[in-house]
C-alpha cells in the first residue's frame, strides 16, 4: 500500500545529526521519554523499531542518546538515515526473525494504519519484546488549515486524506486487547503552527499534500493547489494563519 501520507520528517543535511522541524521537537522529546516508560536507557535498550524507512524518524527520537537496536521493514534497506550503530533487517512483521524477548523496547512510527493484521502483528511484536511497546500514528483526520478566521481548502485535505482510519485510539486499543496487550498510557499529541516559509512542518506537509494530489493521483490541477497555497501564504504573512494536526501515542504493556 503506498505511504502517500507522512508526517513531514526531520532532514539529514551534510551528514550530520538531523534537523528536526522546531514544531515537532518538543514532540520528539517527549516520545523519548515515553519510550524510556520510566526506566534508565540501558534498562530500555536494545530497542526494535518496526517500518523503521529511511530510519530518519527513529533519529528524531532517540539522537544524542545511548540507546540502539534493530529497524524491522518490509521493504529491502536502502540508505540509511537513521542513528548509528543500528541494525536494519527487511522482515515481515507478522514473523519477527527473533527470540522470544530479546528486546526491552519496541517503537511504530506512522506504521498502525497500513497494518493488514493489527492484532497479529502486534502479538508478534510482544513475543520478541519484553517491556513496552509504544505507537505513534498520525491522526490524517485532524489535520486542519485555516486562514484568516476561515478554514479553507478543506476538499483538498479530505482527498489527502480520504482512506485514513477514523477512531484510531478505539482500533489500538480493539488491537492491543486481541493481542493480550493492555494499554498502559494514550494521549493525542496536538501539534501547531503559525510559520509557512522553507523548511518549516507546514510548508512540508503542504509539499508532501501536493505531490500527492497533483502529481502521483493527479487529482486536481497544479493551478488550483497552487492557488489555495497562494491564500495560506498570504495569510500566513499577515499573521493569521494556522496549521493544526494531531497524533496518538499509545504505549502497550504486558496485559496483568
Amino acid at each position: 500500500m503506498p505511504h502517500h501520507r507522512t508526517l513531514a520528517p526531520p532532514e539529514r543535511r551534510g551528514g550530520g545529526a538531523p534537523v528536526i522541524h522546531a514544531e515537532l521537537q518538543r514532540h520528539y522529546d517527549a516520545l523519548y521519554d515515553q519510550l524510556l516508560n520510566g526506566r534508565r536507557p540501558r534498562e530500555a535498550r536494545p530497542v526494535l523499531d518496526v517500518g523503521t524507512g529511511d530510519g530518519l524518524a527513529l533519529a528524531a527520537i532517540t539522537q544524542g542518546s545511548p540507546l540502539h537496536g534493530v529497524g524491522v521493514d518490509t521493504a529491502e534497506p536502502g540508505h540509511w538515515l537513521g542513528p548509528v550503530g543500528w541494525s536494519v533487517i527487511q522482515a515481515d512483521a507478522q514473523r519477527l526473525p527473533f527470540d522470544d524477548q530479546s528486546f526491552k523496547s519496541a517503537l511504530m512510527v506512522d506504521v498502525f494504519e497500513w497494518l493488514r493484521h493489527p492484532a497479529a502483528t502486534l502479538g508478534e511484536i510482544a513475543r520478541v519484546t519484553d517491556g513496552p511497546i509504544l505507537i505513534v500514528q498520525t491522526d490524517w483526520e485532524g489535520l486542519w488549515f485555516q486562514a484568516d478566521k476561515a478554514e479553507v481548502g478543506r476538499d483538498l485535505v479530505r482527498a489527502f486524506t480520504r482512506g485514513a482510519p477514523d477512531q484510531l485510539r478505539s482500533r489500538i486499543r480493539g488491537a492491543a486487547g486481541e493481542a493480550g496487550l493492555a494499554i498502559g498510557e494514550s494521549s493525542v499529541a496536538a501539534i501547531s503552527t503559525d510559520q509557512l516559509k522553507p523548511n518549516t512542518l507546514a510548508w512540508d506537509v503542504l509539499e508532501s499534500i501536493r505531490r500527492y494530489l497533483v502529481l502521483e493521483s493527479a487529482q486536481i490541477r497544479a493551478r488550483r493547489f497552487d492557488e489555495w497555497r497562494a491564500e495560506l501564504q498570504r495569510a500566513a504573512d499577515e499573521g493569521q494563519f494556522t496549521m493544526l494536526l494531531r497524533r496518538i501515542v499509545a504505549l502497550l504493556e504486558a496485559a496483568a
